[in-house]
């Protein structure tokens, strides 16, 4: 069923995505853009700026761009060898993180910070028995520094070079030092062009507002969760332990490079709970920096998990809860 086509069969399963990321992202449960107050002059509100008309531009470049971090978040995951073949499970359960709740169906600051992130994450974990580390560890951290010019609370993801380096390659000041200046660059060039005037009313009082807001704007209004919210929660939640039970027993199983990648996607999570705590966004779009650990880490479950009627009974069960919360509940 559903299990089997996306573990071995890769052009039907990515037709099958690229059709429900069009159908949710794109057509039905699309949420119009509407700026926070002090979102308009930052450097997404310029980008958002060319996309508010028509509509249906927003629609379709939103369904493209999530099809693409899916598909690339697979990538990364198997080309790594995180998972060990052609799966297309890291992009299924990275699809189904970003589209669990209804309101996080929508262009914000975060998911364009998530693409950069995600360009980091490969370099990072390129870096192990890599004998010119130095571009690598460069390259990540103008990503990283990119992704905290778009979104500023997504600092709290800037550990993460320090720690890939700690995990894959040996640790040199050269290192160290390259990462500090990589992750600076970006914000140098930036500062340059708003000292410049280039861009009309772009200021830096945009990153002093995302940490002032956050703890308002994270916390869950009661108004904008409902039972769909609570029940597709609880369930991802069940799913996420047994996924994590599966990785810890089996983790000293695991090839060397497969055992340092999962420890990285576990200082990511970590990393990415403190965000969610951060970020001034919405809770249902703060949750989804986690989908990048979190798609590892359920694809690893249901990857090496040989019962099927178990498989594929939590996963019908998810997708009829995402379901009922987008169109029913």
């Amino acid at each position: 069923m559903i299990v089997n086509l996306f573990r071995h069969n890769q052009w039907p399963s990515i037709f099958c995505l690229l059709i429900a990321v069009i159908s949710i992202w794109s057509l039905l449960s699309f949420i119009p853009f509407h700026f926070i107050k002090h979102e308009e002059y930052t450097p997404f509100g310029l980008m958002m700026k060319l996309l508010i008309k028509p509509i249906f531009i927003q629609r379709l470049l939103l369904g493209a761009f999530i099809f693409g971090q899916c598909i690339y978040v697979n990538k990364i995951v198997v080309n790594q060898k995180i998972i060990s073949v052609n799966s297309l499970f890291p992009a299924l359960f990275y699809f189904l993180l970003l589209t669990c709740f209804p309101q996080s169906i929508q262009w914000s600051p975060i998911l364009i910070s998530l693409g950069f992130t995600l360009f980091a994450l490969k370099k990072i974990l390129t870096l192990y028995l890599n004998k010119e580390a130095y571009p690598t560890i460069f390259n990540a951290s103008v990503m990283i520094g990119i992704s905290t010019i778009i979104h500023p609370p997504f600092i709290i993801f800037a550990p993460i070079i320090l720690i890939g380096m700690s995990i894959f390659s040996q640790i040199e000041w050269r290192h160290w030092i390259l990462s500090l200046v990589g992750f600076m660059t970006p914000w140098l060039i930036f500062y340059t062009l708003v000292s410049s005037n280039i861009f009309a009313n772009l200021n830096l009082d945009y990153i002093l507002s995302s940490f002032q807001t956050s703890k308002v704007s994270t916390s869950i209004d009661s108004t904008t969760i409902n039972y769909g919210n609570y029940l597709t929660l609880c369930f991802l939640l069940i799913i996420i332990l047994f996924a994590m039970f599966e990785l810890i027993i089996g983790l000293k199983h695991k090839n060397i490079k497969a055992r340092k990648s999962y420890i990285l996607l576990l200082w990511f999570l970590l990393l990415g709970m403190i965000f969610t705590q951060i970020s001034y966004c919405p809770i249902f779009l703060s949750y989804g920096c986690l989908a990048i650990p979190l798609s590892a880490i359920i694809s690893n479950y249901f990857y090496y998990n040989k019962n099927y009627i178990w498989l594929n009974s939590i996963l019908i069960i998810f997708l009829a809860l995402i379901f009922l919360n987008h169109f029913v509940i």
